[in-house]
């Protein structure tokens, strides 16, 4: 096995120079925010995005001291890591599952950050669903009925979040699932933003959904009070929300190759297309994994479903069962500690 499988199948640290940001901002490209846990879909999200869309920049936001190599070589990923960001709240309190991806949009070197979540990949090239025109934010097309409960837990609730920010007209917005998102640089009020994470850190109950409610209030806030101008487009088909037949029908691979009807991103905003979720629809993401791992260096006498498998083990399977051999031992010491 070589270098490159090697790097493909075993842990690494980053050691390597930091990202500077401040070279020449490209126009529109694609922003991706990950943990080491992501690793494994962000290998298929990649692949998709070289597949569909070569010739678009992509940035990494990095939550954590892994390993990117093979993705900067392969891909031409620019990587962000907490240390290469330059405004202090961000960089202070914007780290953290489902909140990293907000840095991007103050901080990647595009005027347009087309944002998608790790686990998600492209099915054509969704740039070519974004409408012409002046407009600061390009959200998904409602994919579902927002009901009260979903408005509630989902997004934020109406009656109890305003005890906290100021109020705006929040009925009838057609709120939108943040996974994946078109936003130009530097449109969203940033203070509003800090002044909303300090919220979520006092009040975690009531600053729900990581960034979701968070992005929401601030573009429909905006929106309202005439400092942006937004639409909505068809950006993503969320996994959870579509029966496994039409998901079958639509999303085909024939002969190696996925076949197209309509431009769109899939979004697996729910369960993930893992290898013990036997009932999720997952073929896409398990095509572009295993691309990703041939585009990354595996060698052709390596079955790509064992170096996934491995994948899966090492970056989810195996820190879970430490961490729960250490709750294990945590508990039991404290109970065996009272009965002496």
């Amino acid at each position: 096995m070589n270098g490159n499988n090697m790097e493909s199948l075993l842990p690494c640290v980053f050691t390597g120079e930091s990202f500077n940001h401040s070279n020449k901002v490209s126009k529109l490209g694609f922003s991706i925010s990950c943990y080491q846990g992501d690793l494994p879909l962000l290998r298929g999200c990649l692949s998709s995005i070289r597949y569909f869309a070569p010739d678009a920049p992509i940035c990494l936001i990095a939550d954590g001291n892994f390993c990117t190599r093979s993705f900067e070589r392969n891909y031409g990923v620019q990587v962000i890591r907490k240390e290469d960001v330059k405004i202090a709240g961000l960089r202070n309190h914007s780290f953290g599952m489902g909140l990293t991806k907000m840095i991007a949009f103050w901080e990647a070197p595009f005027d347009t950050i087309f944002h998608i979540d790790a686990d998600a990949v492209l099915w054509g090239d969704p740039r070519k669903n974004l409408p012409e025109g002046n407009w600061d934010v390009v959200y998904n097309e409602p994919h579902e009925e927002i009901t009260d409960f979903i408005q509630k837990t989902q997004y934020f609730d109406p009656s109890r979040i305003f005890d906290h920010i100021n109020s705006f007209p929040w009925e009838g917005n057609p709120y939108f699932q943040a996974g994946v998102v078109c936003i130009k640089r530097n449109v969203l009020d940033l203070d509003e933003y800090l002044r909303m994470l300090e919220g979520q850190r006092k009040h975690p109950d009531i600053f729900i959904n990581g960034d979701q409610g968070m992005l929401n209030i601030l573009v429909f806030r905006a929106l309202h009070s005439g400092k942006l101008k937004t639409t909505s487009a068809h950006l993503q088909s969320v996994i959870p929300v579509l029966e496994n037949e039409d998901l079958e029908k639509r999303f085909q691979i024939i002969e190696g190759f996925p076949v197209v009807e309509q431009a769109t991103i899939l979004h697996w905003a729910g369960p993930k297309p893992w290898r013990e979720n036997k009932e999720i629809f997952r073929k896409p993401m398990d095509f572009f994994r295993a691309r990703g791992f041939r585009e990354c260096g595996l060698s052709k006498m390596i079955p790509v479903e064992i170096a996934m498998a491995m994948e899966e083990f090492r970056l989810r399977e195996w820190p879970k069962g430490v961490s729960d051999f250490k709750i294990f031992l945590k508990t039991n010491i404290r109970q065996f500690s009272k009965r002496m």
